[in-house]
């Protein structure tokens, strides 16, 4: 700044310092025309004082063209400098003062509001929750990861209408751009997968390019699902109950009227009607168990169970019905084969459900294998605490075989793959479902392996259990 004030320029000094001495200037033209001073004395003395004039103004237009310059370099540059010395001027010193803390105070500010920007962008691209930042004109500016995975494509640039083209969705973002408060919409995107979402889309403040909305989905496909499950489930129980009943209702009216004395229609019907009764007390008895293992699901059992002893058991129960159809059970588990975490009974219930349908749906004449082995790790639908060193239980028929479109259906409730088939052979369709959620409960995984016209595989795995059974 010393350079500067050095450099200052004369002419500019000297017509400053005429301004500053001209009001005495003319108190001197006056005196002199009074008659009161001598046109030499007065130069003189304006000469005297222009100089004295110029002497003040040189250093304090260099702090003030030093002033000048710092204010400009800060209005141009980015990095905060140092302000410049103002030895002569006050005034310029204050000015100074004053603009490096307002522009300390802004740039912390604004270096606060970048760290804010970032803060929120990275909230926004990790965010789970698909997110759009719209124009004014419909267009995506920004569009978070999950967007991305949502919509198949990156949206950024897209216009809205290519990528949504859901009206009501469409027409709620106009209305927020158009001034509207916060909207809120019902959403389903096709593809491969249909999934549902709650549309969420919230004004944004303008900040001079235009109103801009965001939009958030928020993923309700399983809430759907589970909500379609349910009226399913509603539906189909009822109507699995009101065949049954209405067959046993149909005999009995029957049975009080035109077959009244028929003696061999007596003994037919009954029959009929006991076959209904114990299809009726079968199907309760499968709602209830699948209702008591829902309501314990969140806990998982802690018991050390002998999983081989659990099969003898079973297996030696069902000997009957496997020698009825010809069949052949092989039992394959060695006798180091560690204890399993679970519940005795559950685990019974699983081997039971899954034997019962081998020998079912197995040819007469087959071979029906049970097989058991340590895994060293789980399946991906294991959950990670329990997928490391865990039993893997292996239930193998040979039969007609699964569709693998059928496949990813067969755990639900009342699916069948051939509903008058299962109902002939005496199935509830809630033998798997029940199997399912044991094996949820017991922070399992079931998984299911099929070939048609080789026959099916179901396999169950189990986190094992360090301590010895009782």
């Amino acid at each position: 700044m010393a350079d500067l004030r050095r450099h200052v320029p004369l002419p500019r000094v000297m017509r400053l310092g005429a301004v500053v001495s001209a009001p005495f200037a003319a108190v001197l033209i006056g005196l002199v025309l009074g008659g009161w001073l001598t046109v030499a004395p007065a130069f003189c003395a304006f000469l005297l004082t222009y100089a004295v004039v110029l002497l003040l103004l040189r250093p304090l237009m260099g702090d003030l063209m030093g002033v000048a310059f710092y204010l400009r370099n800060e209005a141009d540059d980015d990095v905060l400098t140092r302000p410049p010395e103002i030895r002569f001027s006050e005034t310029g010193r204050d000015v100074v003062v004053a603009a490096y803390t307002l522009r300390a105070r802004l740039r912390r500010r604004l270096l606060q509001a970048e760290a804010l920007a970032d803060f929120h962008g990275a909230v926004a691209r990790n965010l789970p929750i698909p997110l759009l930042i719209v124009s004014p004109d419909r267009v995506v500016l920004r569009a978070n990861a999950a967007a991305a995975a949502v919509m198949g494509r990156e949206p950024e640039t897209k216009a809205l209408a290519t990528i949504i083209r859901d009206p009501a969705a469409l027409e709620a973002v106009d209305r927020v751009l158009e001034g509207g408060q916060r909207q809120t919409v019902h959403l389903t995107l096709g593809g491969p997968v249909e999934r549902a979402f709650d549309v969420t889309v919230e004004p944004l403040p303008d900040t001079g390019e235009g109103r801009q909305a965001m939009i958030l989905l928020h993923d309700v496909t399983p809430l759907v699902r589970a909500e379609q499950m349910r009226a399913d489930f509603v539906a189909n129980a009822s109507h699995e109950l009101r065949t049954p009943l209405t067959s046993v209702l149909g005999f009995i009216e029957t049975l009080r009227g035109p077959a009244r004395d028929d003696t061999e229609a007596h003994e037919r019907f009954l029959g009929i009607m006991y076959q209904q009764a114990v299809r009726m007390k079968r199907l309760i008895e499968d709602l209830l168990s699948l209702s008591r293992i829902e309501l314990h699901e969140h806990t998982q059992p802690t018991d050390s169970v002998d999983l081989a002893e659990v099969v003898q058991g079973i297996a030696e129960g069902m000997q009957l019905q496997i020698q009825n159809k010809g069949m052949t059970l092989v039992t394959d588990i060695p006798d180091s084969l560690p204890p399993v975490l679970g519940d005795p009974d559950e685990l019974a219930q699983v081997v039971q459900n899954l034997l019962t349908n081998a020998v079912k749906y197995g040819l007469d004449g087959t071979t029906v294998t049970i097989t058991a082995r340590q895994a060293e790790r789980g399946p991906a639908a294991m959950p990670q605490a329990t997928r490391a060193d865990c039993v893997m239980l292996t239930v193998r028929d040979q039969g007609e075989g699964i569709a693998k479109e059928h496949l990813p259906r067969l755990t639900e409730r009342f699916y069948r793959v051939d509903t008058a088939r299962s109902r002939q052979l005496g199935g509830t369709g809630l033998g798997l479902a029940i199997v399912k959620h044991i094996v949820n409960r017991h922070r399992g995984a079931l998984m299911i392996d099929s070939v048609v016209g080789e026959g099916s595989a179901f396999s169950v795995f189990l986190p094992r259990c360090d301590r010895p059974g009782p």
